[in-house]
């Protein structure tokens, strides 16, 4: 999937025959001074050139419009002194789409809709897909003029076509890089189709476009995906359009999708999210029940995709960064590549998460997951006395996640992750539970929301709670990669609460789920003490130590909720298993 940008010369072949010697002079002197640096600096890079026509690839639609709009704001600024009639102007088109890559060049049929729309355009002019406004018009302060559907050579379908008024643009004149550091990160999209109904049934069908209506709604509290709207989405329904070709015209790069069929009073509900540009499909599922309760079923429906689409999509979107070269990695592409090692747990994935959170927030300094994930990382790093510790780390982590707070009103994993640190360096409960609280209602249905607000509960002292919490993250989401969170606060709570018993087991789990995690050795450890199995605590203490060699009884004592919770004789168990003074 990519931003493509084409662009040619307008009377270009008339030029040539006037002066063939000052036309190529002043093109090279146009691309050397102004085209090449400008697509640089945008983070594009020019795949094919041919003649006076140049194919520029942009992994952000954000970069290839605003790299546009530079590029033509200067152009006439550039070769004011040259005689009206020898002046060089571009056309130029912006599509969105999956492209294949041969050699140092693309192909591929987004690119031919994009030169077409190319030829649609004005000169000094920029016209875009639809999918491209849909993506940029709340991102940048860009108006576009609707110049209607157009039916394009040797194209199945008709594209509806937009022209950037330039005129309107000029916000952006001399500043096009700093606008966009200024915008929100581009998120990939996500389409729900309507349901299809194999059962002819009219019931079914109303139950089918409320079920992809809830999913919409929830997969939108997520936060990390943009969702299309449910009029868009829906505008589809009974035109045979294949799925991929309805993500290629909105720009979405997933897509949920799925079926019913009817037995008697039995229906047979799938599910599956499918990766547009391949057609892989990432997860998929099968449900069955009655209509007589349609509630009840399309709540549980609802529930169970969202717990499992959620992580799976957040998964696909990390690996796809991670293949991206680190040179064109955006805002979003950063935090997430830094997501998973800041939750891995080792010195070296610490360190990683850093550097890149560090260039994440150069880009936006108030950027309130990468601050909060940052603040994460310098916790650990103080908590574990890594090697890279710094005497400032602890001051550090509680600033960041302060303004993580501050400026994630309403980003769901910002104000968790967050709000756990305030918990855990501060005993700061009042807003650790504020935040968990706003987080619940923007996104009740996540696992990471859920594990962490568990956790918060228990540094806070609500076991109950914690409980209620961790149990059901566990039962929603099993796939999600930190639900080792909700494990061990469940771990912890049981223990809290005197259930040593049952605490063994999801302390066992969060070792499995993330086996770097200390703390969680500790709840096992402590719970296999108190129920005199001493040997099995000696084992829990040594694979401890053997992944944080540095932990002691001094480590938990720089917890101030630990320092409530953990009673001396706790801690006599847990030196008495081998955990260092």
């Amino acid at each position: 999937m990519a931003a493509i940008l084409c662009a040619d010369i307008v009377g270009y072949s008339r030029l040539m025959g006037l002066d063939e010697e000052g036309t190529l002079s002043a093109l090279e002197s146009v691309r050397r001074d102004l085209v090449d640096p400008k697509v640089l600096a945008h983070r594009g890079r020019i795949a094919r050139v041919m003649g006076d026509g140049l194919l520029v690839e942009f992994a952000s639609v954000v970069d290839a419009v605003l790299c546009a709009v530079a590029i033509q704001t200067e152009m006439p600024r550039f070769d004011a002194a040259t005689q009206p009639d020898r002046q060089l102007r571009f056309r130029m088109a912006i599509n969105v789409g999956d492209v294949i890559a041969k050699g140092d060049s693309i192909y591929g049929d987004d690119i031919a809709v994009a030169a077409q729309m190319e030829t649609l355009a004005e000169p000094g002019g920029v016209n875009v897909s639809r999918a491209v406004r849909d993506q940029v018009r709340d991102r940048l302060p860009i108006a576009f003029e609707d110049l209607g559907v157009h039916n394009l050579k040797d194209l199945a379908r008709a594209v509806r076509v937009f022209r950037v008024q330039l005129e309107k643009a000029g916000g952006l004149q001399g500043g096009a890089i700093e606008a966009r550091s200024i915008a929100p990160p581009e998120k990939p999209a996500v389409i729900v189709l309507p349901f299809q109904n194999l059962s002819d049934d009219a019931e079914a069908e109303f139950f089918l476009n409320s079920l992809a209506e809830d999913l919409i709604t929830e997969l939108s509290r997520a936060r990390w995906f943009s969702v299309i709207a449910r009029n868009t989405s829906f505008s589809y329904k009974g035109k045979g359009s294949s799925a991929k070709q309805i993500a290629r015209e909105l720009g979405a790069r997933y897509v949920v999708e799925g079926s019913l069929r009817k037995v008697g009073d039995r229906v047979r509900i799938g599910c599956q999210l499918v990766e547009a540009a391949n057609g892989q499909h990432l997860w998929a599922e099968r449900f069955d029940g009655t209509l007589e309760d349609s509630f009840d079923l399309q709540d549980r429906l609802t529930e169970s995709v969202i717990g499992s689409v959620a992580p799976v999509l957040r998964i696909a979107e990390i690996e796809r960064a991670r293949r991206k070269p680190e040179a064109s990695q955006d805002l979003y592409d950063l935090t997430l590549r830094a997501l998973a090692a800041t939750f891995a747990e080792t010195p070296d994935d610490n360190e990683e998460a850093l550097r890149l959170l560090t260039r994440a927030r150069k880009i936006n300094p108030n950027y309130p997951s990468a601050n909060a994930l940052a603040a994460w990382c310098l916790q650990a790093r103080h908590l574990m006395e890594w090697p890279t510790a710094q005497g400032n780390d602890r001051e550090a982590a509680t600033q960041l996640a302060r303004a993580a707070i501050a400026e994630g009103a309403d980003t769901p994993l910002a104000l968790v992750v967050a709000a756990t640190v305030r918990a855990v360096l501060m005993n700061d409960r009042d807003s650790a539970v504020a935040a968990i609280d706003r987080a619940m209602t923007i996104n009740c249905h996540s696992a990471v929301v859920l594990g962490f607000g568990a956790l918060i509960r228990c540094l806070c002292g609500a076991y109950d709670k914690a409980i209620e919490y961790a149990e059901r993250a566990m039962r929603l989401s099993p796939l999600e990669p930190l639900i080792y969170v909700a494990g061990f606060a469940l771990a912890f709570a049981l223990l809290m609460t005197g259930r040593a018993e049952e605490a063994v087991v999801p302390a066992r789990k969060a070792i499995e789920r993330n086996p770097n995690f200390a703390f969680s050795y500790c709840m096992l450890a402590l719970a296999c003490a108190r129920l005199n199995r001493c040997e099995e605590a000696e084992q829990a203490v040594h694979q401890l130590l053997r992944v944080a060699p540095r932990f002691h009884v001094g480590t938990l004592r720089r917890i101030p909720s630990a320092r409530f919770a953990l009673q001396q004789a706790d801690l006599a168990l847990l030196c008495a298993a081998g955990l260092p003074k």
